[in-house]
């Protein structure tokens, strides 16, 4: 994962500075571009940053982790009970605005356990850390108010990312459909395409219900990633989707699946394609689902049951469950009693 923008700002601190990074404790050198204005941390402030961590080689920088990527800064207080004392000393010396680059050799990191040394790093790389100190504040309240703003912000960028990512995954799904010759598709508001194979009865799905389904799930390429209807997975229960807002009855699922399901009802067969935005998004998930997977579903509904009944089918399972443990530890103890 590489950042261009970021990696030529580290380039232009190194370059503009030469080598003349200072020595701190355990290792560290640290260098601090001092753009910033105001007073010097205290204890007990809390500090806004964007934090980007990197394995450098001297020719290849691979980033490991960076905020910038993820969204939202970091909001952290500022403790010399929680920080390493080492980075403690180096960070009291910013004031808000102020750039940081900490580096250490990843020998010196693992040199009481070089065993434990990751296989991407290599003794001689250096771990770079580049911080930038955007705000300071000064207590809770202050705390509080910038995370919900960062929040805010996140949620209004992801949803312009989101509707440019599902017009184009539209375009994918057309091309598919046009190519494989597909029909007869409802699309949901969500963006989920529906072609419902096999018509059911009765009431169609709400969020008042506990959906107890037969599924397969595959890529757009038609490779199988889950199912519990082919043995090889090795989990052939039926699955149980929770639409209701009441998690004692089951945790969530993908978005595609509860808005999917809405058009189905009890003994309807269908195939859903799920943008990945309404799927496991920019998530790679295992092997075989990579980020930004557009998603197909082979779905059945067997049944469908109201919540005292899901509570009542979970409740019998627990009891179930709580009655095998019982005889197993029962048995236990009659071994243990026999040896006495």
């Amino acid at each position: 994962m590489r950042n261009i923008s970021l990696l030529a700002i580290v380039a232009i601190l190194f370059s503009s500075c030469g080598q003349d990074f200072k020595k701190g404790e355990k290792g560290l050198e640290y260098k601090i571009t001092a753009t910033g204005s105001g007073e010097k941390l205290k204890v007990g402030n809390f500090l806004q940053m964007h934090v980007c961590q990197i394995i450098s080689n001297g020719k290849k920088d691979t980033i490991v982790n960076d905020t910038r990527k993820n969204g939202t800064p970091i909001i952290e207080p500022f403790d010399s009970t929680s920080i390493p004392p080492e980075y403690f000393k180096i960070i009291a010396q910013l004031k808000k605005g102020d750039s940081l680059t900490i580096r250490l050799l990843v020998d010196s990191m693992y040199k009481d356990n070089p065993g434990a040394m990751p296989p991407f790093m290599k003794k001689g790389n250096y771990f770079l850390t580049t911080v930038k100190l955007l705000d300071v504040f000064k207590n809770q309240t202050q705390m509080e108010t910038a995370r919900i703003k960062d929040m805010q912000l996140k949620m209004e960028k992801d949803s312009i990312e989101n509707i440019q990512i599902l017009a184009k995954e539209d375009k994918i799904l057309q091309a598919y459909f046009k190519k494989n010759n597909i029909t007869g598709l409802q699309k949901t508001a969500l963006g989920t395409y529906v072609q419902i194979t096999q018509p059911g009865t009765g009431a169609m799905i709400d969020t008042s219900v506990v959906v107890v389904t037969n599924y397969t799930g595959s890529l757009l390429n038609g490779k199988k990633f889950d199912s519990n209807t082919d043995s090889s997975f090795k989990h052939t229960e039926p699955f149980n989707v929770n639409m209701t807002n009441d998690y004692t009855l089951g945790g969530p699922v993908i978005k595609g699946w509860t808005d999917g399901l809405k058009l189905l009802n009890k003994g309807a067969k269908a195939k859903f394609y799920i943008p990945s935005v309404l799927g496991y998004g920019k998530q790679k998930m295992g092997e075989i689902i990579p980020e930004s997977a557009v998603l197909m579903f082979d779905i059945e509904v067997s049944n469908i049951l109201t919540k005292d009944q899901a509570k009542a089918i979970n409740e019998s399972k627990l009891n179930l469950k709580k009655g095998i443990e019982k005889k197993f530890y029962d048995s236990l103890k009659n071994v243990k009693d026999r040896q006495k």
